[in-house]
């Protein structure tokens, strides 16, 4: 095989600039995305502990199941039960996949609801209802959904709504332009860390790692 044709065979599986984006044009299907893409679950990982996306998407290490996933899997038989106690005029929808390329955001909506012209996601939650007088993690946790839903649906999320479980109480809490734009800061955050791949401090909250699925990795060191 002669030089030329080499250099030619080499230069196929080089995609430069210009070529990758004719092939995201031609190719509108095809994921090629300059960028790490974040998932609403990630987002609740990386608020908990930022070292835990590191062990999972850089270290790929295996994680054992906890407690807390466990109940994740019941909540969607708990979902099922709160649309029965919606308004008659509330439309409901399930397990919903929706994106936002533009932020690099994707996720499973749970459960949301709409009804007039406001739509809201809605979220279980096993704790206590946290004191107003401080931040509340909660509606922090549930802000994500509410951009994606707000993106692809084409009007304002003015609202999350949280059931808890303990006090049986829905509680509602305002969405606001800060609380989104802290979301969208909060993606570009973990984009930076997953391409670096440097390994973030852990939690200042050393109670959290009692039942941490990586804590036979981390060791705090």
């Amino acid at each position: 095989m002669q030089e030329k044709e080499i250099n030619e065979l080499l230069r196929k599986f080089k995609i430069g600039k210009d070529e990758l984006n004719n092939v995201r044009t031609s190719y509108p299907k095809i994921n090629l995305y300059n960028k790490p893409i974040i998932g609403t679950e990630e987002i609740r990982q990386y608020v908990y502990c930022k070292r835990i996306l590191f062990f999972r998407h850089i270290l790929k290490a295996p994680m054992k199941q906890t407690y807390k996933m466990e109940y994740g899997m019941k909540k969607h038989e708990e979902l099922e039960k709160l649309s029965n106690k919606a308004k008659n005029s509330t439309q409901k929808y399930f397990n919903v996949y929706l994106t936002d390329i533009d932020i690099g955001l994707v996720g499973l909506i749970d459960y949301f609801e709409y009804v007039g012209d406001e739509a809201y996601p809605v979220e279980i939650k096993s704790g206590n209802i946290p004191p107003e007088a401080i931040e509340n993690p909660h509606k922090y946790h549930v802000a994500d959904q509410a951009l994606l839903i707000e993106k692809n649906f084409k009007f304002l999320v003015k609202k999350v709504r949280i059931y808890y479980i303990k006090h049986k109480k829905f509680v509602d809490y305002p969405i606001g332009i800060e609380d989104k734009l802290e979301m969208i800061k909060l993606v570009k955050n973990i984009q930076d860390m997953l391409i670096s791949e440097q390994m973030p401090e852990p939690t200042n909250n050393k109670g959290k790692c009692k039942d941490c699925e990586c804590k036979n990795y981390c060791l705090r060191a």
